[in-house]
């Protein structure tokens, strides 16, 4: 009974490390911090910058550390670089604040649409990151695929989702809480259901092997 307690308490405590990492701090944490103090003194437009420049700037270390890129990181980036410019061209700090839930959408579109080929996009992206040596025995298996189906499909369903918390928090919070909530909820449930994403086929492989 306190074996089973203690491996317990170990898991929760290793989930929590890997959700509260550095790269939570770095990705998460000090853009919320630049845009909030920046915001509290009536510069909301230089936090926006600063905060957005510092998310790029992940983005970019991190694919000169590791000499890629995975689709999630990319897409990313890339609609953090169009709120950015967004926001400086038409000079309305709102639109920076609703790039994300035009992002979210898309994501949904995107993971809901990549259903139709042979391949969907979580599984390209958990294959090319975090699965690299699968076998193809196991690829051949008959629930390798469904099970980046039924993934992929989660992931649809989390980007509308937020999509909708964040419509709803832009509607009802002061643009400091809707930005701290929403960049700290999003950051945990990606990488939970990353984790989920990676940990899900091991477990629906074991449980069609028994059918």
């Amino acid at each position: 009974m306190e074996k089973s307690s203690s491996n317990n308490i170990n898991k929760k405590q290793s989930l929590l490390k890997t959700i509260f990492n550095k790269d939570f701090v770095v990705s998460a944490l000090i853009p919320i911090i630049l845009f909030t103090a920046f915001d509290k003194e009536q510069m909301t437009l230089v936090g926006i910058i600063l905060s957005a420049l510092w998310s790029i700037g992940v983005i970019l270390l991190g694919f000169i550390k590791e000499r890629k890129i995975n689709a999630l990181a990319a897409l990313s980036g890339l609609f953090a670089i169009v709120g950015l410019v967004g926001t400086l061209i038409s000079n309305n700090t709102t639109f920076y604040f609703i790039a994300p839930i035009i992002q979210d959408v898309l994501l949904a579109l995107i993971f809901f649409g990549s259903l139709l080929f042979e391949r969907s996009l979580i599984q390209i992206i958990v294959e090319q990151t975090y699965l690299k040596n699968v076998s193809e025995e196991v690829k051949k298996r008959p629930g390798y695929k469904s099970a980046w189906r039924i993934l992929t499909f989660a992931w649809g369903v989390l980007n509308i989702f937020q999509a909708i918390l964040r419509f709803i928090l832009l509607n009802h919070m002061s643009m400091s809480s809707y930005y701290a909530i929403s960049t700290t909820y999003t950051n945990i449930s990606s990488t939970l259901l990353l984790v989920f994403s990676i940990m899900f086929p091991k477990w629906y492989f074991a449980r069609e092997k028994t059918k």
